[in-house]
C-alpha cells in the first residue's frame, strides 16, 4: 500500500456519495481522507479484522473472499463501480470484516475513517441513502450468486437422484417376486393376532348374557379387528405393486392408545400376563391409526411369545420436545446383544421359536412412515423397551439425530 497526496476537493465532489455534502464540510473531510494506492493481490481488508475505516473506490477492480478453511477461500464477488463504496457494513454493524477484500488489479481508493463515517450517517441523510444503497446492491448480487449456485448444484443432484432411482428400481425389479412370497407368509402369520381377537371376544360374548353396552363395545372391538384383517391383505396387494398408501386423520392419541390396551388385553389375560397402561399426554398426532396398531401389536406379540405368567408388559405415554413419547416395555428375560442388535432386519427370527421375522421390521418402516423414531433398550435378566418418539400436532419437530441418544434402561 502507499499513500498518496490528498485528493482535492474538486475531485471529491465528483463522486456520488459527496454530491449532496456542503462545501464547508467537504474541505473538512478532504482533510480526514486519505489516499492509498494498492498493487494487484495486495490486501485491503482482512477478514475477522475490526472495522476501523471504510473505502471508496476510485478506479481498479477489487476482489471479495471468503475463506473456507485454512488453505482455501471462496470468490464472493468482484468490485469495480468507481466511487462505489465497500467495507461500510463492519462498521454499520459494528462487528468484525465478514470478508475478506483483495486488490485485483492496481486500484486507487479513498480510505475514510469510522470517526468521519459516522459523522456523515448522523450529519447527511443523502450520505446514509448512498450507504444503504450500496449494501442492498451487494445483497442483491450475494442472493443472485447463492440462488445460481443453488440452481447448478440442484440439476447435478437431479441428475444423481435419477440415476440412483433408476438403479434402485432396477434392484427392487429384482427383488421384488421373492419378496412378495415371504411377505404373504408373514401376512398369513399377522393374520393370526385379530383373528385371535375376534375368537376370544365371540367366547366373551357366548359365555354368558351381556348389557346392550357391552355387546356394542365388543362389536366395535370385533369390527376393528376385522378392518385390520383386510388391511393386511391390501398391505400386500400394494406391496406386490410397488407402494403403499396410509391413510392419515387426526386422532387423540390417549384415546387410540386406550382402545389399543383394550383389544389386546383379552390375550393377555389368556396368558396371565398383566398388562398396564399409564397415559400421560393428552394431544393430538397425525397417524393412519390401522396401520400404527401393528407396531403397538407386533411389539406386545413379541413380548407374549416370552414372558411368562405373572410378569408384565406395559404401554406407557408422556410429554417430550418433538410431542409424545410411547414407551412398551416388559420385565421378561430381555435379549442377548446378538438378538438385539440385529432386531429391527428383515427375516431375523433367532431365539424365537416362531415367526416369520418382519415384524419388527414392519414396525420400523411403520414409524418411520409417521416420521417417528423407535429405539429399543433390553438387558438380559431384566426386560425390554421400545421407545417410540412421535412428531404431535403444535410441537417443533427436532432432527432426528438429536433424539438418537441411548435411554438409560
Amino acid at each position: 500500500m502507499e499513500k498518496l497526496s490528498a485528493l482535492p476537493v474538486d475531485e471529491l465532489r465528483t463522486l456520488e456519495v459527496f454530491l449532496n455534502i456542503p462545501e464547508t464540510e467537504l474541505v473538512r473531510l478532504a482533510e480526514m481522507v486519505e489516499h492509498h494506492a494498492f498493487e494487484r493481490e495486495e490486501v485491503i481488508i482482512r477478514e475477522e479484522e475490526l472495522g476501523d475505516s471504510f473505502f471508496i473506490l476510485l478506479d481498479g477492480r477489487v476482489r471479495i473472499e471468503k475463506q473456507i478453511d485454512k488453505l482455501n477461500s471462496e470468490v464472493l464477488g468482484y468490485f469495480d463501480k468507481t466511487g462505489g463504496l465497500f467495507g461500510e457494513m463492519s462498521l454499520v454493524e459494528d462487528k468484525p470484516r465478514s470478508a475478506g477484500i483483495i486488490a485485483d488489479t492496481d486500484s486507487r481508493v479513498l480510505t475514510v475513517s469510522k470517526v468521519a463515517f459516522l459523522e456523515l450517517v448522523n450529519q447527511f441523510p443523502m450520505f446514509t441513502l448512498e450507504v444503504a444503497r450500496n449494501v442492498s446492491s451487494f445483497l442483491r448480487k450475494t442472493d443472485q450468486r447463492l440462488i445460481e449456485n443453488l440452481q447448478r448444484e440442484n440439476e447435478e443432484l437431479k441428475k444423481s437422484n435419477n440415476q440412483l432411482q433408476d438403479a434402485q428400481d432396477e434392484l427392487i425389479g429384482k427383488e421384488r417376486l421373492s419378496l412378495i412370497g415371504r411377505m404373504a407368509s408373514t401376512i398369513l402369520h399377522d393374520m393370526k393376532n385379530p383373528m385371535s381377537t375376534i375368537g376370544g371376544y365371540a367366547q366373551i360374548i357366548k359365555m354368558k348374557e351381556h348389557s346392550r353396552e357391552e355387546l356394542n363395545k365388543y362389536a366395535d372391538i370385533i369390527n376393528k379387528q376385522v378392518e385390520r384383517f383386510m388391511r393386511m391383505t391390501t398391505d400386500l396387494l400394494s406391496f406386490a405393486q410397488g407402494g403403499e398408501q396410509m391413510k392419515i386423520s387426526t386422532i387423540e392419541i390417549d384415546g387410540f392408545l386406550d382402545e389399543c390396551y383394550e383389544a389386546m388385553l383379552p390375550r393377555f389375560e389368556d396368558r396371565g400376563v398383566n398388562l398396564t397402561l399409564d397415559l400421560n399426554f393428552k394431544g393430538r398426532v397425525r397417524m393412519d391409526n390401522s396401520r400404527f396398531y401393528r407396531v403397538i401389536e407386533n411389539i406386545a406379540e413379541n413380548a407374549l411369545d416370552v414372558l411368562q405368567e405373572g410378569k408384565m408388559f406395559w404401554i406407557q405415554s408422556e410429554e417430550v420436545d418433538t410431542g409424545v413419547r410411547i414407551t412398551l416395555g416388559d420385565n421378561g428375560p430381555g435379549m442377548p446383544e446378538e438378538v438385539k442388535a440385529n432386531a429391527f432386519k428383515e427375516f431375523f427370527t433367532q431365539g424365537k421359536k416362531k415367526g416369520t421375522g418382519l415384524g419388527l421390521a414392519i414396525v420400523r418402516r411403520v414409524v418411520d412412515e409417521h416420521d417417528g423414531i423407535i429405539h429399543l433398550e433390553s438387558e438380559v435378566g431384566v426386560g425390554t423397551r421400545f421407545i417410540i418418539d412421535l412428531p404431535a400436532i403444535g410441537y417443533h419437530l427436532l432432527p432426528k439425530s438429536k433424539h438418537q441418544i441411548p435411554i438409560p434402561f
